[in-house]
């Protein structure tokens, strides 16, 4: 009997060992979606911007990242990054109305970020809310998975389709 419970035991510490292993090795890569873009830099910003709105979102600012580093001194390594942050004023209220909830308020507003790589390739990189969406119980993980489901429609005529 002893003998058994030992073997359990263990058996019980090598599979958190190893799903912490698991985790640890592929969550930061489930963090982030990267996606290509059909389009230029400068179109896939806007048209961002453009899908934003037709969806009901609310584009509140557009940051120059390799513009921001280009103009502090790093002239050499100029990179082409914007990050579009955008917010759904429906969506924010009924998550942030409840104190409990503020907490996220931390990762609003939601971003989609635009690089082009020294390749020249153009990408759209952003959270997985749709992850995070399944961490949260309630009111606040139904409503990522809306936020979720809106950023798949805002980039969907703009990706390349696998």
């Amino acid at each position: 009997m002893k003998k058994t419970l030992l073997i359990i035991i263990i058996g019980i510490i090598i599979g958190m060992v190893i799903a912490g292993i698991l985790i640890w090795k592929h969550l930061p890569g489930m963090m982030f979606r990267v996606v290509e873009s059909k389009y230029d830099f400068d179109e896939t910003v806007m048209m961002i911007q453009e899908e934003s709105f037709k969806n009901d979102w609310e584009v509140l600012h557009v940051y120059d990242i390799g513009g921001c580093l280009f103009e502090n001194g790093f002239r050499d390594t100029y990179m082409r990054i914007n990050v579009i942050s955008i917010c759904q004023s429906e969506y924010s209220l009924n998550i942030l109305q409840d104190d409990e909830n503020k907490k996220i308020s931390a990762i609003m507003p939601c971003r989609i970020a635009v690089y082009e790589d020294k390749e020249g390739d153009v990408y759209l990189t952003r959270m997985n809310i749709r992850l995070f969406s399944k961490v949260f119980p309630g009111i606040m993980g139904d409503i990522l998975k809306m936020v979720a489901d809106d950023d798949e429609k805002i980039i969907e005529h703009i990706i390349e389709k696998d």
